[in-house]
This record gives structure tokens, sequence and C-alpha cells, in this order.
């Protein structure tokens, strides 16, 4: 009995120990660890964790041809992006890239260059226009023509008493009328040198020059240098003033003509005279179209008593349409050679015997 009674608690501890093993022999766990599925899911509505987000520091590239967006594995939006775009500008790709930097503040465009400067030397200036330069001329003394003629009058002798007042035409002539008004006053007749335009600008008073009686004489139509021009230009130039003189008043504009500036060398003058012009240069220069502008005393001091020992008697003296003071000076330089006892007359008069 006891035999059998031990026999049976051998037979039961051997069942126990069966039930504790696997089908192969090896021991299972008592507790199983969570599946890897389970724990790689996130709750949902959750991200990757923010601690390593796509960096802040190296912007997307624009230039590899790769979308500068994140993967749709990933629901994290940069940085990069969240910047205001009403202030930002977009990625440049030239030098260091620059994304969403402030938008500078807009700058006036300045006004062009007057001119570029393409090499290493300074800018030069602009060369000022000024006249030329009035030539250094040998005052007629003769009484007889040089041979061959004429070619250019600067004065005549003296012993007539007569002095030749001239003006020229080459600008502006607003004070033409009370010019014209002041020698009409004292029956005054003079020779006045119209260019073209000037004739075309103001052709009632070279018309009223005409019904007054004055000599009405050549200064080219442009008014430009006539050493400058050729030939052909010169010639032009005479004989467009001519047409247009003669268009408005049925006169000539010959035998007499003035270089603009007075600028001329031998060419010019044997090209005028081939054309039926005589050079007319001056005595003195009135210097009321020179330097800066002069007063009425100036010119009725200039003219009236002229620098050193020049003798009034014989000579030309230049004055200008377009002088004011020289207008205003008229009336009493025209007065005053009378009380003088010279007498104004034209350049005709002046150099006939």
């Amino acid at each position: 009995m006891r035999h059998l009674l031990a026999t049976l608690l051998i037979v039961t501890a051997l069942l126990v120990a069966l039930v504790g093993c696997d089908t192969t022999g090896i021991p299972t766990p008592t507790s199983a660890a969570p599946t890897p599925a389970a724990a790689e899911t996130p709750p949902a509505g959750d991200t990757y964790p923010t601690s390593t987000p796509y960096p802040t520091s190296t912007p997307y590239p624009v230039d590899s041809g790769v979308a500068a967006t994140p993967t749709t594995a990933s629901v994290v939006t940069p940085t990069l992006t969240t910047a205001p775009t009403a202030t930002a500008t977009p990625a440049t790709t030239s030098g260091d890239i620059t994304v969403d930097q402030p938008e500078p503040a807009a700058t006036p465009t300045p006004p062009p260059a007057l001119s570029v400067v393409v090499t290493s030397e300074p800018a030069t200036p602009e060369p000022v226009e000024e006249p030329a330069p009035i030539p250094t001329v040998t005052t007629v003394v003769s009484d007889e023509p040089p041979s061959g003629g004429w070619s250019q009058v600067v004065r005549v002798p003296p012993g007539n008493r007569r002095v030749a007042i001239t003006f020229d035409a080459g600008a502006a002539g607003e004070p033409l009328p009370s010019i014209l008004a002041a020698l009409r006053e004292r029956n005054i007749r003079i020779t006045m040198f119209f260019t073209g335009k000037f004739a075309e600008t103001y052709p009632e008073g070279v018309k009223q020059a005409a019904a007054d009686g004055h000599e009405l004489a050549n200064h080219t139509y442009s008014h430009l240098d006539s050493r400058d021009l050729t030939d052909e230009e010169l010639a032009d130039e005479l004989a467009r003033t001519e047409a247009i003189i003669m268009g408005l008043t049925g006169r000539t504009s010959k035998p007499y003509w003035r270089p603009p500036y007075g600028a001329y060398d031998a060419r010019v003058l044997n090209v005028a005279a081939e054309q039926g012009y005589r050079s007319i240069y001056w005595t003195l220069d009135s210097l009321d179209s020179v330097g800066q502008p002069k007063t009425p005393d100036f010119i009725f001091n200039r003219i009236t008593s002229p620098p050193g020992e020049m003798n009034l008697d014989g000579s030309i003296i230049l004055m200008h349409f377009g002088s004011q003071a020289s207008a205003d000076a008229l009336p009493g330089i025209l007065d005053r050679l009378a009380e003088m006892g010279l007498q104004v007359v034209t350049v005709s008069e002046l150099i006939s015997p």
C-alpha cells in the first residue's frame, strides 16, 4: 500500500512537470513582451518627435531639381516657410542664398548721368562755344585802294568829319524799334548788317529800316564762322540772305557784307568778293556783345570818348541790335557826336570821295 502511494506521487510529479513545457520541450516564458508594431505606431493625432525637425540652418536647395517640400512621411512644416510673406523676397540663386529676407525700402532711381566715362581718365568738361577771336586788322590809312581793289574796309582817312555807326543783326531784335525811332527823329541814316534768320524773325523791322532809307547789308544767313565753311557754303549763306532781303524790301544787300564775329581769312574775303561783296570791318567795337552786359553809360563813354588816341573822324563803329544798353545809349551818342562836329553817315557815304 505504501508502495502504491509512492508510485502515485511520483506519477503526479511527472505530470506537473510535463504541463510546464511546450511540445518541443523548450520552456515557455511566463510573460510576453509588447510586440514591436504596437510600440512603433503613435497614437492618433501625434507627430514625430519635434526634437528632430528638418534643419533650419540650411534652406532647401533651389537648383537641385528636388521640390523644396518635405516628403509625405512627415507632417512637420519647416520653420523656414513661416516667415511673413508681406516683407519677404524669394530665394536667389546667385551668391549666398537668401531666403525670407526683409524687403529693403524703395530707393528713388537717380537720374541718368549726362555722360558716361568708359576709361580711367578723368572726364573732360564739354568746351564752351565762344565767338571766334577778333583778328588783328591793320587800319587803312591810304587815300587810294590797294592793288586789285578794296577787299575789306576798316576805316578811311580823317578829314571829312564823318563817322559811320553800323548795327549788326545776328541775334535778338527787340530793341530794333527804339533804335529806328532814335535815328528817324534825327533824320540820320546808317548801315545795317542783317542775317537771313534775323530778317525772317523780324520782317517788319527790316521793312521799316528800308522804308526809313537805311543801307541794308549782308551778315550771312546763319551767323556761322565763315572760316569753317566751304566756298560753296559761304556763297550759299550770302545768296540766301540776299534773296530774303530782296523779297522783303525789293532792295539788294550788295555791295557790303560783314563776316560774323569779324572772323575771316584771305579765302573768305575772296569768296565774298566773287559774290559781289566787299567786307566792312570796324574801327571801334562798342563791346555791347562782349563779356558781361554793359550799361548805357559804358556804351556812351566808350564811343564818345574812345580809348587811346583814336580819331573818330573816318572811323566805323560796331554796335548790335540785340543790346538794350546800346539802344538806350544811342540818342545821347548821336547828340554828342553832333556836338563834336561829326556827321553820322552810311558806309557808302563814308568811303565816297
